[in-house]
């Protein structure tokens, strides 16, 4: 079911009118209702997995939650050393179900997401929402594990939670004591929150359709053609029309996920908070994607971080390195395996492995390196905290940032790495992408290529101008609602007219991008 269509209107305005209706106290069950419709338009068969992993970690955080209960209520009653011993047996069993759960959990996901297209080409649906829902599962469970915070005993608040729909398309990865707590509370009609909800909405519908459909025929032209022998200036112009597409296509989505929850009165955490105003790229990976960061971290970096043989392998660096190298080599080693991991959790290709690889050497090399750039900072006497320093990071980390699109856009790793060579070896003339013929002969098809590229524009000027503010801590939204009501209602107008705009010149709707993973 689009997003942006008639049948989800109605959908949704349906369901927020019976959500509203109701009494406050079965408002959840209305929403499960909700989410049960929603994903049974995406197929019927969907629910064997999403109930299959809903139950294993309901059910699996059930018994460990038990296990650590036990275990309480013992401390006070055996000596010391039958309460060490007790402990231990708890904490094999514990693992046993931990890792019959992840054996489930991560068996269905690399089976569905990766065997099948690896050796039987996609013969297989691929269940709405996999990733998503697993990892969020997970984290569910791997909380209760740790006694972070205390199991659900009802499977179907659990199974709502698991199902919302507006988080199904391209998440974020929700956490249960959030986004499950929220739903538990009574929500009763407030304008305040349809207000924020519908500019959100717009907000992102703007992205999605006025920048990113717009722009992504115009890079599937640029980067995806057969010809490897492309001048330096045409990859260069495909790959930040990429970075432009990609941050405007996923972002944009997220926004309009956000604002559903919050006509729901349910708020989920952001995903995005100006990435590319980074000053680093570990600082980037902060900002892009944060939910998914916040998972690898708590539930991949962390664990692994903190394993004993890493701890072992600390106090060897100690005392052959140095306490630099004793402090930073674990991080370095964790930080390339979370991002291959995420390079693979995007999909099975080779081009998603040297993507993640790439990013996490980067920031394992910078991190090793840090001391000797701090002494280089203080030899050439540059002002760190300086706003031209911090410009130059800016901008230093946008062109990190964009070599590793090249990876992440480019199916052929070889192809990538030409197109790399070319970028630095064989620029060419950049007036030439202003040449009516040489554009259609590289990009083919540009009728309504001067109004889509005015639209564009227009679209980037209102996203650079909000996160600018954002990133200097103004809140845009609370500045829009002090104005009076023709500035408030000319927002709401100018959005929809873009996006209404942007259906006269869009060649066809590309869909959401992060929805295939």
């Amino acid at each position: 079911m689009n997003l942006v269509s008639f049948t989800f209107a109605g959908f949704l305005l349906v369901s927020l009118v019976i959500y509203y209706l109701c009494p406050k106290k079965f408002q959840w069950i209305c929403l499960l209702a909700s989410n049960l419709f929603f994903y049974a338009c995406s197929g019927i068969g969907n629910f064997i997995f999403i109930l299959t992993s809903s139950a294993v970690t309901f059910y699996g955080a059930q018994i460990v939650a038990g296990f650590n209960d036990g275990l309480k209520s013992k401390k006070a009653e055996l000596p010391k050393d039958e309460f060490k011993a007790e402990k231990q047996r708890v904490q094999n069993k514990k693992r046993l179900i931990l890792v019959l759960m992840l054996t489930v959990n991560i068996g269905i996901l690399v089976f569905l997401k990766y065997i099948n297209v690896l050796l039987i080409h996609r013969t297989l649906f691929m269940p709405l929402a996999i990733s998503y829902y697993t990892l969020q599962t997970i984290a569910y469970f791997m909380d209760v594990y740790n006694s972070k915070y205390a199991r659900e005993t009802n499977f179907i608040r659990y199974f709502s939670f698991v199902s919302f729909f507006p988080q199904l398309i391209m998440g974020p990865i929700n956490r249960y004591n959030s986004l499950g707590a929220q739903m538990k509370e009574e929500h009763p009609f407030d304008r305040e929150n349809i207000k924020h909800g519908v500019m959100l909405i717009l907000y992102g519908t703007m992205k999605k359709y006025v920048i990113a459909n717009l722009l992504y025929w115009r890079v599937v032209s640029a980067l995806d053609q057969p010809n490897t022998a492309l001048p330096g200036c045409i990859i260069v112009a495909g790959v930040l029309m990429y970075a432009v597409y990609q941050y405007a296509d996923f972002s944009g989505g997220v926004d309009m996920v956000l604002g559903i929850a919050e006509l729901f009165g349910l708020k989920m955490q952001p995903n995005f908070r100006q990435p590319y105003f980074s000053t680093s790229l570990s600082n980037f990976w902060q900002r892009w994607h944060i939910s998914l960061g916040g998972w690898m971290r708590d539930y991949v970096f962390y664990p692994f971080a903190l394993t004993k043989t890493m701890q072992d392998f600390s106090k060897w660096c100690n005392s052959h390195f140095g306490k630099h190298f004793a402090r930073v080599l674990p991080a370095c080693i964790a930080n390339i395996i979370v991002f291959i991991l995420v390079g693979v959790w995007h999909g099975p290709e080779l081009h998603f492995f040297v993507w993640g690889l790439y990013n996490g050497l980067v920031i394992a090399l910078s991190d090793l390196f840090s001391p000797l750039f701090e002494k280089l900072n203080v030899i050439l006497h540059i002002n760190v905290k300086s706003r031209g320093m911090h410009v130059f990071r800016v901008i230093r980390t946008f062109v990190i940032v964009n070599i590793g699109w090249y990876f992440d856009h480019i199916v052929d790793v070889r192809k990538s790495f030409i197109y790399l060579k070319n970028t630095f070896t064989d620029f060419g003339n950049p007036l030439v992408i202003m040449n009516r013929s040489y554009l259609l002969s590289v990009f083919g098809h540009i009728s309504h290529f001067q109004s889509q590229i005015i639209l564009v524009a227009l679209g980037c000027a209102i996203v650079f101008t909000v996160s600018l503010l954002k990133e200097n801590n103004i809140d845009v939204y609370g500045e829009i609602q002090k104005k009076n009501i023709a500035v408030r209602w000319l927002t709401y107008y100018v959005l929809l007219a873009l996006v209404i705009l942007s259906f006269s010149f869009s060649i066809g709707d590309a869909g959401f991008m992060y929805a295939q993973y």
